[in-house]
């Protein structure tokens, strides 16, 4: 039965050849996949356990309103647990990661295809990184390996080439960190099966699974060495057919510049689990990198291909049990490599509509004994004391043809120098459409002592695009 669907769907590619339709044919899907990354199971009936399994059965049901054959199969881009081999939690959570997948999905029937993240395996990745990885490999079982083709790769480096409904999986994982990179013999593994693939289907798009993101491509991809890789562009830049799937930052999937298209494609898999951003600044942060509101969060992919090899990729919010704005659609590779063009990081920077402000008002309020003490009164008051008054910036959220990444609030005293500096993320994570963004903003500030002040706001999209300047001055009256 697996063979005769593997020939049913080359005889659709065969079809699809001949066509001429430049759209994505949702009446003719014939595989979807989910695709996720970062579920970081770290024990029995905790939030990181309800989430995957949410997400498996949204993935599931939204997979089956468009594809009469339903998910496919399973891609995770690493991080399947959260405490890496050697701790006392592992084989416990690798077991409950099968418990919910199988109270899900049969994994012979709809496998589960990963490559190791560095929580995986001990220590981040390390020259032992793929011998441990056989770890967790043992710890599945042989029902999870039925798809690979190249079981000695796959026991030997951790790679893995995978056939899934028709469609090449590659698996990479890196044995070194700072920067990251990959076994020689890996990389030419890498090169090697891919240039076998791409000469037999030379329309068909390969899936590329590596934990860390691929150097300048999708969005965080730029944020240093622990984080993503270079060692891998220059084989993947060969094969317009190659599509990458990484996680390791939990960058939310709202962001456009999760897709970016170059020499191939590339995208980010969000994360299952919890968020985080960029070491931006921001305020309500619970670290550098994570937002104190990080938990109320969990995304993934819907990837689905239609007769014709044109892919279709959904945003899913498994969190707010809905899709992220409209799906990205990447037409068959192209001998011209005009499948390239759409989702290019120049092209849509170019195109890109800066950010509108429209108002910005201040409420000056009574003094507040509880601010009296804040971080925020940082300078002395005339009188000696750290008394201080509370205002409140109120502005219109920024109007945008996508959305506003970030604002940024100045207050400066009557001398011109900088009392606070405020840099607020927009909510553009927490909802699934833009339209259900904050359309009002409100944000206190403390001023240590009476007098005039000039309080500046400033708003970016994720282009780096910037709004016009609104300013507004008031005066703090002696008490």
């Amino acid at each position: 039965m697996k063979y005769l669907s593997i020939l049913f769907i080359s005889v659709l590619f065969i079809v699809g050849i001949g066509c001429t339709d430049n759209e994505f044919d949702e009446k003719h899907i014939v595989v979807s996949f989910g695709v996720m990354s970062d579920v970081h199971i770290d024990g029995v009936d905790t939030d990181a356990g309800i989430k995957f399994k949410s997400a498996l059965e949204q993935l599931r049901d939204s997979a089956a309103v468009t594809d009469p054959h339903s998910i496919a199969g399973i891609l995770i881009a690493g991080d399947l647990i959260n405490n890496a081999y050697k701790s006392p939690e592992y084989y416990c959570q690798v077991e409950y990661f099968k418990t919910i997948y199988e109270s899900v999905f049969d994994p012979v029937s709809v496998p589960m295809v990963y490559t190791p993240g560095n929580h995986d395996t001990y220590r981040e990745w390390t020259s032992n990184t793929i011998s441990e990885a056989q770890n967790l490999s043992d710890a599945f079982g042989e029902n999870y390996f039925m798809t690979d083709l190249d079981r000695r790769a796959g026991q030997t480096l951790e790679c893995r080439h995978c056939l899934v409904a028709g469609y090449d999986v590659l698996c990479i994982v890196p044995d070194g960190r700072n920067p990251v990179v990959y076994p020689e013999a890996s990389v030419r593994w890498l090169d090697s099966t891919l240039n076998v693939i791409t000469r037999k289907h030379p329309g068909r798009f390969v899936l590329v699974l590596t934990h860390p993101m691929i150097y300048d491509t999708v969005y965080g991809s730029t944020l240093g060495d622990y984080w993503d890789t270079q060692m891998l562009t220059p084989v993947l830049s060969k094969y317009p057919q190659a599509v990458t799937f990484s996680g390791h930052l939990h960058f939310p999937l709202n962001d456009p510049r999760s897709i970016w298209q170059g020499a191939f494609t590339s995208f980010g898999c969000g994360c299952t689990s919890y968020m985080a951003i960029e070491d931006g600044g921001y305020e309500y942060m619970a670290g550098r990198t994570i937002m104190k509101d990080c938990r109320q969060f969990s995304q993934g992919l819907l990837v689905q291909f239609d007769r014709k090899g044109n892919m279709r990729v959904t945003r899913m919010d498994f969190y707010n049990r809905s899709t992220i704005g409209e799906p990205w659609t990447v037409l068959r590779p192209a001998k011209d490599l005009s499948h390239l063009s759409e989702y290019s990081h120049d092209r849509r920077s170019a195109a890109n509509a800066a950010p509108v402000l429209s108002r910005l008002n201040v409420e000056v309020t009574d003094r507040n004994p509880d601010v009296s003490s804040s971080r925020d009164c940082s300078h002395e008051s005339q009188s000696g004391s750290n008394s201080c008054d509370t205002v409140t910036a109120v502005f219109a959220a920024g109007e945008d043809d996508e959305f506003v990444h970030h604002y940024v609030l100045t207050l400066t005293d009557g001398r011109g120098d900088t009392v606070k500096v405020k840099k607020l993320l927009s909510d553009f994570y927490r909802v699934p459409r833009t339209e259900l963004m904050k359309k009002e903003w409100r944000e206190p500030f403390a001023v240590p002592s009476a007098g005039r002040y000039t309080l500046t706001l400033e708003a970016f999209d994720s282009w780096d695009a910037a709004a016009n300047i609104l300013s507004h001055t008031f005066e703090v009256e002696s008490r």
